[in-house]
C-alpha cells in the first residue's frame, strides 16, 4: 500500500466528491467511487504523466444472495512503481447499467462487452455493444454469470447473424479465414479487409467454444479447483495452477514452504522453455525454414519427456497443489535436469547463429506485424509481445512470487515490435530460463512440501494472485463463498488482453503473412474462450 499511496492522494485531492471509501485488501489498496466519476478517474489514472497507469483487469462481481447489489472492479498497474491500485463502483438492488471507460481506455473495450455478456450488466457510452462471448444463438436474457442462472441449464439455439465491420469502396475485398482450420487448432473467425494486398482491417471473431469455466469454478471448493485451473489453457497448466493456488492460498492464511517455492519457479521455467522452443521452430516453419522447425521440434520433444520422467506429465500437470507442490526432485534429479539443459542450451545457441546468418529468414521478420509501443501500451499488451514492443514489465522482478526474489532473472527487452523482436525475446528467455533452474539447484533448500491452512476466509472476501506465465500475466480473482467454496473466481490469461492487439499489428500487413504474425503471438483459444 505505501508505493501507491501517492495515486490514492492524488485520486482524493483530484475527486474528492467522487470516493466514497478507501480501504485495503491483502495490500491492495481500493477506491470504491461514485460510477459517475469513473470515466473521468479512469482517464486521469491512465493519462497522469506521474501514474500512467494501465488497466489490467477488468470484472465483475454478483453479490447475490447474500447482498442485493453487482460489483465492479477495475484493476490498475501503476507504470513506474509497477504496484497496483483498484477502482470499485457498486450497481445496487435492480441497477445495472454503468459509465463505458472504453472511449478513455482502449484496454476495456473487450471485458465490457464481456460483463455486458455473462452479467447482463450495461456499459452505456460503449462504441460497440455487439455480443462477444454469447454468440448470436444463445437467447436473449441468458447471462451465465448471475447468481440466479443454473450451472447445468441447457439453453435453446435462436437464429442470429453478426454483423461484422465492413469497409465500403472500389477494390476493397473480404477474405474470411476460419473459424474451422486446416491444422489442428481450436476454431476461430479472422475477416481480413484489403485492397490489393496489404490489411486495411482485420476483425477477429473468436468465442466459439465457450465452455463455462468461470460457472464451473463456482461449484468447487476453494482447495478442490486446482485441476480445473490446469485445463484453462492446456499448454499452461504450472502458470494457471500456480495463479489459482496463490490466490487461495492469501485467502486461508498459507505461507507455501521455501523448498516448495524453489520446485514451483523450476517447473514453471521448465514450461516457459517447451513453448518458447516449439514457438521459434513455429516462427521458422512459417518462413519455410523446414530445418529449423524441425530442430526446435525435437528439442521440445525432449524436454517434454523430461517433464515427463520428473512429474509422470508431459505437461507438468498435477504438480502444483493449495499450500505447496506434490513432486520433490532428489539432488541427482536436479543435477540430471542440469545436465540435460545444459547439452540442450549449448544446442539452442549453434541454431541461433545459423538462424541469424539466414538472410532469408530475418528479411521475413523484420518489419513484418509492427506493433508499436504505443498501440502496445493503449491495449495494456505484456509479457513476451509487450516486451518486443518496449513495455518493460515482468512480474517475476516486478512482483516476484515463488522463489524469484531470490533468484532476481533478468527481463528481455526489445522496441521495434516486429516478427523478429518477439523471437527474439523468446529466446533471450530461453537462455535466462535454463540459468534460473542452474540457480534454483544451487540455492533450494531442504524441507517440507506443502503448509497447512492457518484460518478460513469469510464469505465475500477475496484475493488476487499474478503468475509470469510463458505468455505474459496471468490474473487470478478467487472470492470465498459460503462453507469454503467459492463464490467467483475471475481468471484472465494474457490472450484475453492481446487478441484485439493483434488486428494492429496486422494492418499494412499482406494476408499470406498473417500466419507468421499470428504465430508470433501465439494466442489461446482456450485460455481466451473460458
Amino acid at each position: 500500500m505505501i508505493d501507491a499511496r501517492p495515486a490514492v492522494e492524488q485520486i482524493q485531492a483530484a475527486f474528492a466528491g467522487a470516493v466514497i471509501e478507501v480501504t485495503a485488501i491483502h495490500g491492495v489498496p481500493m477506491l470504491r467511487l461514485r460510477k459517475q466519476a469513473l470515466p473521468t478517474v479512469a482517464h486521469f489514472l491512465h493519462t497522469s504523466p506521474s501514474l500512467r497507469a494501465s488497466l489490467s483487469l477488468l470484472w465483475a462481481v454478483d453479490h447475490r444472495p447474500r447482498e442485493t447489489r453487482f460489483e465492479l472492479c477495475y484493476l490498475f498497474t501503476l507504470a513506474e512503481r509497477k504496484d497496483w491500485l483498484l477502482l470499485a463502483v457498486d450497481l445496487q438492488g435492480k441497477e445495472r447499467e454503468f459509465p463505458s471507460i472504453t472511449s478513455h481506455l482502449h484496454a476495456a473495450k473487450w471485458y465490457e462487452r464481456e460483463i455486458r455478456d455473462l452479467f447482463g450488466l450495461i456499459p452505456v457510452g460503449h462504441p460497440d455493444l455487439r455480443r462477444l462471448v454469447r454468440h448470436e444463438h444463445w437467447p436473449k436474457g441468458a447471462h451465465p454469470l448471475t447468481k440466479d442462472f443454473p450451472w447445468d441449464r441447457v439453453l435453446g439455439r435462436v437464429q442470429g447473424e453478426y454483423a461484422f465491420r465492413t469497409i465500403h469502396g472500389e477494390g476493397v475485398f473480404e477474405v474470411p479465414v476460419g473459424p474451422i482450420h486446416a491444422g489442428i487448432i481450436e476454431p476461430g473467425h479472422f475477416r481480413f479487409s484489403v485492397a490489393g494486398e496489404p490489411i486495411m482491417q482485420l476483425e477477429v471473431r473468436h468465442f466459439w467454444k465457450h465452455r463455462g469455466l468461470e460457472k464451473l469454478f463456482e461449484q468447487q471448493p476453494l482447495t478442490e479447483a486446482v485441476p480445473l485451473s490446469e485445463r484453462v489453457s492446456g499448454d499452461t497448466s504450472v502458470g494457471h495452477s500456480l495463479a489459482y493456488c496463490q490466490a487461495v492460498e492469501t485467502l486461508l492464511g498459507i505461507e507455501p514452504p521455501p523448498r516448495a517455492r524453489y520446485l514451483r519457479t523450476l517447473f514453471l521455467e521448465l514450461e516457459r522453455l517447451h513453448n518458447h522452443i516449439g514457438d521459434v521452430g513455429a516462427i521458422c516453419n512459417d518462413t519455410a525454414y523446414a530445418l529449423a522447425h524441425a530442430h526446435c521440434g525435437r528439442m521440445k520433444e525432449h524436454l517434454m519427456q523430461l517433464n515427463d520422467r520428473l512429474t509422470g506429465s508431459r505437461f507438468l500437470r498435477g504438480v502444483i497443489c493449495v499450500g505447496g507442490i506434490t513432486v520433490d526432485l532428489s539432488g541427482l534429479h536436479l543435477a540430471q535436469v542440469e545436465v540435460e539443459l545444459n547439452a540442450l542450451e549449448q544446442e539452442f545457441s549453434s541454431l541461433e547463429k545459423i538462424l541469424f546468418a539466414n538472410a532469408s529468414l530475418t528479411e521475413r521478420l523484420e518489419n513484418t506485424g509492427i506493433l508499436t509501443e504505443g498501440i502496445a501500451w493503449d491495449h495494456a499488451v505484456m509479457g513476451v509481445v509487450g516486451r518486443a514492443s518496449g513495455i518493460d514489465r515482468d512480474l517475476r522482478r516486478d512482483r516476484p512470487f515463488a522463489a524469484y526474489d531470490v533468484l532476481q532473472p533478468k527481463v528481455a527487452l526489445y522496441r521495434y515490435g516486429d516478427v523478429r523482436a518477439r523471437m527474439r525475446v523468446r529466446m533471450d528467455e530461453i537462455h535466462e530460463s535454463v540459468r534460473l533452474i542452474r540457480e534454483v539447484r544451487r540455492c533450494i533448500p531442504s524441507g517440507t512440501l506443502i503448509a497447512e491452512a492457518t484460518r478460513s476466509p469469510q464469505a465475500g472476501e477475496w484475493a488476487l494472485s499474478a503468475v509470469e506465465g510463458w505468455r505474459g500475466e496471468i490474473l487470478y480473482v478467487v472470492m470465498a463463498g459460503e462453507a469454503g467454496r467459492i463464490h467467483r473466481c475471475k481468471v484472465r490469461d494474457p490472450s484475453f488482453v492481446h487478441w484485439p492487439a493483434i488486428q494492429w499489428a496486422a494492418l499494412g500487413n499482406i494476408v499470406p503473412d498473417f500466419p507468421l504474425i499470428n504465430k508470433s503471438f501465439n494466442l489461446s483459444y482456450a485460455g481466451n474462450d473460458l
